[in-house]
């Protein structure tokens, strides 16, 4: 609806990672409505030259990036941006969010799978983000952390947002993403194109997230 164009994700190794690249999407849209929309999609290409077809398989189709700008009554912009000069709370919670699904693969100086939105082309600017692929909580084989930031596995978690001394303005997130727990869980016991082990092993992962977040000491560090 309303797209003139939109971007299909495709498979780089096995449609279980497109699937749970997908349930990250569907996880930021709880986060807030500042997000990609994403739809699953069964795709089969057709060579119109050897007339030979593909086995079904699975994709995402993502959301055009001036249509999540109009749904949230703002306009997409390009700038060059420090994280600092962003709009803060949300880049909290993003940051936060990133740190949540493991996923450092993103950067808003270089505009690395970060999109920013804003009321005007003069007003501050809200990042959002897209491309999950390489976030721990895929764990896709073809990911690997970059060597910059010295990493053993994408599935170790690095905090990337900029230093807050004071701890408490983190509290408003904790409570954030402690109200969405539960719906965050079902995303992944709801969902039945994935296998229990993979639930079991996200849960999991969840669960340390939601321990460190939950531990003055351990969120501190």
């Amino acid at each position: 609806k309303d797209q003139d164009k939109i971007k299909l994700v495709m498979p780089c190794q096995g449609d279980e990672y497109v699937v749970r690249e997908w349930l990250v999407y569907k996880l930021y849209n709880l986060v807030t409505p500042k997000s990609f929309r994403a739809r699953l999609a069964s795709v089969t290409f057709n060579d119109t030259k050897t007339k030979k077809t593909t086995s079904p398989f699975y994709g995402i189709l993502i959301e055009e990036e001036n249509q999540v700008a109009k749904r949230n009554h703002e306009v997409s912009v390009t700038r060059n941006l420090r994280p600092q000069e962003t709009e803060p709370n949300a880049f909290l919670t993003m940051t936060v969010f990133e740190y949540m699904i493991a996923n450092t693969d993103w950067s808003v100086q270089f505009q690395q799978n970060i999109k920013l939105l804003a009321a005007d082309s003069t007003s501050i600017a809200t990042t959002v983000p897209y491309d999950f692929d390489h976030a721990g909580i895929v764990d896709a084989p073809y990911a690997k952390p970059a060597e910059e930031l010295e990493m053993n596995s994408i599935r170790e978690r690095r905090y990337r947002g900029y230093c807050i001394q004071d701890m408490k303005k983190f509290d408003a997130s904790i409570a954030f993403f402690n109200r969405l727990k539960d719906d965050i869980y079902k995303v992944y016991t709801g969902c039945p194109l994935i296998d229990a082990r993979y639930v079991k092993a996200s849960l999991n992962f969840l669960d340390v997230f939601y321990a460190t977040r939950n531990t003055p000491a351990a969120l501190t560090r």
